[in-house]
């Protein structure tokens, strides 16, 4: 039997959310705060929130463009040549 962490309503049916309620069940809810957690991990502010907060910088920035570049497909990286080369080109013709 599942038991509800908001009202405390016992259900043996294996629903997501309470009938009750409506609230999720704690399964649930660590599932959603992984998932969470995980996206934060991901992102940009969590990679520089990372980085601000270690005590070797230059080790963490490395460590974050490593893990950055390992996520990258071919294309991915193809395109990002591409628009370096391009920005590239385009400083040596102005200059």
């Amino acid at each position: 039997m599942k038991k509800c962490p908001s009202c405390g309503h016992e259900t043996d049916q294996q629903e997501m959310r309470c009938p009750e309620c409506g609230s999720f069940y704690s399964k649930i809810i660590e599932l959603i705060e992984q998932e969470v957690a995980e996206e934060e991990r991901q992102s940009v502010k969590g990679r520089c929130r990372r980085i601000l907060n270690s005590d070797n910088k230059l080790h963490s920035i490395k460590f974050e463009f490593e893990q950055f570049k390992a996520g990258l497909t071919l294309q991915a990286k193809i395109t990002l040549w591409v628009i370096f080369a391009f920005v590239f080109a385009l400083m040596v013709i102005v200059l």
